[in-house]
């Protein structure tokens, strides 16, 4: 009983507070809160930072015992171990900054003092205390990172050996046929069948009652966009192949370019409508679960079969002569394509069992029994295709089997998958069975696109195409752009089929789609070579924005000349200045860009240039200076290859533009190799720089005596006459002057090409004497007149006569023949 007087109790029952303290917590709870983080945040900051580096390859190394035997799982683990890796890489990169900045400072302070020597003042030993601290720690954490690097390279080796052993295990596994084949895996092997088909119906029914809208919404919309895909592969590349069937008889490069563009082209149309189909269903949920993985199997049985069947009518044409790229009978045509697509066929229903198999975890009885099955039909059929004779001999009309060459390894193959199948190696004669199949199609494809690429970088194969008669016309390209356009789609299509059909082959022999992206990744992204790293894609794109930045530049090259400079009323030279040297700092720029984009060092480049500086100086300035000209010549372009030029006491045809020396073909076949800094610092003529068109001169002489305005008249007259001589600009006769023996002309007349013009002139010469002679017109040669004086001449003649008497012997020198 309490007081009044008596002060409250000490003892409170547990639930129980004064008012006081509920507002006292309620107040101190913000900073009790802020202390707790704060505590934790000094906890982290204590932390090492490679603990929670270690803490992951912990996890990854446990993962890794734990899912030893599922492949699945290993792969997302390298996935991580890779991602792991190069946080290590990064974590011991950013640490190398601040160890550059220690050792700077460091080899400032000097060494410390010897024993004996004074010792340095308390602020440098502290600092170089400090400066010591630090870079112990930074080197242990090096050190630790290190230890984990090599961690995470034995966790990615170990990975690699489990995955290789489960997939040699897979092939190699060898199981009995005893038992195999009864009335109980039948019936097991039915019920699945039956299990898969009441899913999808189970669905359909449930979707059809309670989500009618769904399931109508997302039909409506995969008609749609299944109809316009389809409408825009006929716009676009369908018309195309539908006018190249309907050529006929095709060209080699014809049929190769429609068997792949026509097995291509439409699988990726067809796929296209099937994810589609896919995507709309997933995302209106229309299937799910078991339901979705069987949808899923089915649409890509349906995609396999569909590009299959498509390559094998590309390839033999049946009913199509024109078209088929084998040489081979109609009827031989029709069994190969029949057999290829029935082993197609058994391989696609094998696939879609195998995974209705997995969905319900069939047992290993019903699994082996379906693909023992299906690898002895397939090697049946493989056998029955290495059969056929699908070859005639065209004299005696006997069908011919197929090439040894050819025969003999299809039928070693299927001898291989029989036995492997017969042995009890089920998974192996299955793998094989699937090589034969999805592989063979995929080598058979890439095989045409590479002979396609190599048949279309052949010279003029471009211009013989619709396409190329196309592009020539509409952009006026050269012969030799459209020979170097052709060899760029020659190399565009070895990539695109190389970069298309590795993957998937690779996907065919036990790699996993993460592997083959994360290799292409690697590939792509970083190369290194040395201590020299390079990036694809980088490059690629350094390429690209050099391309926007040349396009650009010239751009405003155009609009520099057209728009500011013509209403300036600036001079031609000053305009052609102006423009040449804006074009040089675009490039220029525009190279840097794509330098610097493609991921090289900017400062490197400096170094080199400092290197070629210094260079200069020890006498190199004369191959820099045919350098430079050489890069003016190529930029510039005051000549090309092909033109006929005269450059001091050389003429000829420029046959090679280099950046230190040019050469030159004169007209006697005679190379002659000029620096490119004769060719800057000197004249240089040009017939041929802008067009052929030329002028010929020729010249002719008459006697004294003849008509000269006749003469006029008829040379100009055989000018017209020549089909060769342009009409605009007319033909001129000039009346050079009067000689010492005849009346001097000279014919000048206008050819299209001058390079033609000494031929021309050789007809037009032959037609002059052929019209002067028919004209009695005289070609006077040149003649002198002799005057001589008689008197003189009868003075020697008498002088000549003594001189020879006086000569004449005595008769005592006289002896007879024969005498002494």
């Amino acid at each position: 009983m309490v007081t009044g007087g008596d002060s409250p109790p000490r003892n409170i029952l547990p639930g129980h507070l004064p008012m006081q303290r509920p507002i006292l917590l309620a107040l101190l709870l913000p900073f009790l809160v802020l202390a707790a983080m704060i505590n934790l945040a000094l906890a982290q900051e204590a932390e090492p930072p490679t603990a929670k580096l270690q803490r992951e390859l912990t996890r990854i190394e446990a993962g890794i015992a734990e899912h030893s035997a599922n492949d699945e799982r290993l792969v997302a683990l390298r996935v991580e171990t890779d991602k792991l890796a190069k946080a290590l890489i990064d974590f011991g990169v950013s640490f190398r900054p601040e160890l550059g900045r220690i050792n700077a400072r460091l080899e400032e302070l000097g060494p410390p003092p010897k024993e004996g020597e004074p010792p340095e003042p308390d602020i440098v030993a502290s600092e170089r205390r400090e400066l010591l601290s630090r870079k112990s720690a930074i080197n242990a954490e090096l050190a630790a990172a290190e230890r984990l690097s090599i961690r995470t390279n034995e966790a990615s080796a170990a990975i690699s050996d489990l995955r290789r052993e489960l997939f040699a295990n897979t092939l190699f596994r060898r199981t009995t046929a005893n038992g195999v084949f009864n009335a109980e895996n039948w019936n097991a092997f039915r019920q699945d069948i039956h299990k898969a088909w009441r899913t999808i119906v189970s669905r359909l029914q449930f979707v059809g009652t309670f989500r009618i809208q769904s399931l109508l919404a997302a039909t409506g919309l995969s008609i749609v966009l299944v109809l316009a895909v389809w409408w825009g592969f006929q716009r676009t590349l369908g018309r195309m192949l539908l006018m190249r069937q309907r050529d006929g008889e095709l060209s080699y490069f014809g049929r190769l370019s429609l068997a792949f563009w026509s097995t291509v082209i439409p699988t990726l149309a067809f796929c296209a409508g099937l994810g589609i189909v896919y995507w709309l269903f997933f995302s209106f949920a229309i299937f799910s679960g078991q339901s979705l993985e069987l949808f899923q199997a089915f649409l890509v049985s349906i995609a396999a079969f569909f590009f299959i069947q498509q390559l094998v009518r590309s390839i033999f044409a049946p009913g199509h002569p024109g078209r088929r790229l084998a040489a081979v009978t109609d009827r031989g045509a029709r069994w190969i394509v029949i057999l290829t697509l029935a082993m197609a066929a058994v391989h696609i229903i094998d696939f879609l069992f195998g995974w209705i198999a997995d969905i319900y975890s069939s047992s290993l009885a019903v699994t082996v029994g379906q693909s023992m099955v299906a690898a002895l039909t397939i090697g049946v059929l493989l056998i029955m295709i290495a059969l056929v004779k699908p070859y005639r001999n065209a004299e005696t009309g006997q069908l011919l089997p197929l090439p040894g060459i050819v025969r003999i390894p299809m039928l070693l193959l299927a001898a291989f998958v029989i036995l492997a199948a017969v042995s009890g190696y089920v998974g192996l004669a299955k793998f094989a069975a699937a090589q034969i199949v999805i592989t063979g199609a995929i080598l058979a494809t890439m095989l045409i696109g590479l002979q396609t690429g190599r048949a279309l970088g052949a010279d003029g194969a471009l211009d013989a195409t619709r396409l190329g008669a196309r592009l020539k016309a509409r952009f006026e390209l050269s012969d030799t752009a459209m020979d170097q356009f052709g060899l760029l789609l020659s190399l565009g299509t070895y990539l695109l089929v190389i970069l298309a059909g590795l993957p998937l082959i690779a996907l065919q022999w036990g790699f996993n789609r993460v592997d083959v992206s994360s290799f292409l990744y690697r590939i792509m992204t970083n190369i290194t070579i040395g201590s020299f790293s390079i990036s694809l894609f980088a490059i690629l794109f350094g390429i690209i924005l050099f391309v926007l930045g040349y396009i650009l530049t010239r751009q405003f090259q155009g609009w520099l000349d057209r728009n500011v400079m013509a209403r300036s009323r600036l001079d031609t030279g000053v305009r052609n200045s102006i423009r040449t040297i804006a074009g040089y700092i675009g490039i220029g720029l525009a190279a840097l860009v794509g330098v610097s984009a493609a991921g090289f060092n900017l400062s490197n480049l400096a170094i080199v240039a400092g290197a070629l500086s210094l260079g200069i100086g020890f006498g190199l300035q004369n191959i820099v200076n045919n350098f430079v000209s050489g890069l003016i010549l190529l930029a510039e372009r005051p000549f090309k290859v092909g033109d006929w030029i005269v450059a001091g006491q050389t003429a000829g045809t420029v046959k090679r533009i280099s950046v230190r020396a040019t050469e030159i073909e004169t007209f006697q076949k005679q190379t002659v190799i000029l620096p490119n800094s004769e060719l800057i610092n000197q004249p240089v003529g040009n017939w041929t720089h802008r067009n052929h068109l030329g002028r010929v001169d020729v010249a002719v002489s008459v006697a004294y005596g003849t008509n000269p305005r006749m003469v006029h008249d008829l040379l100009l007259e055989i000018a017209a006459a020549d089909p060769s001589v342009l009409k605009v600009p007319a033909p001129f006769v000039v009346f050079l002057g009067f000689g010492e023996s005849a009346l001097n002309f000279e014919l000048r007349f206008h050819v299209k090409d001058v390079l033609e013009g000494s031929v021309i002139a050789t007809r037009i010469r032959f037609s002059i004497v052929d019209a002067f002679e028919a004209r009695d017109i005289q070609i006077p040669f040149p003649q002198r007149d002799l005057n001589i004086k008689t008197e003189d001449l009868e003075k020697l003649l008498s002088a000549w006569a003594e001189k020879s008497e006086s000569k004449q012997p005595g008769p005592r020198a006289r002896a007879k023949p024969g005498g002494r």
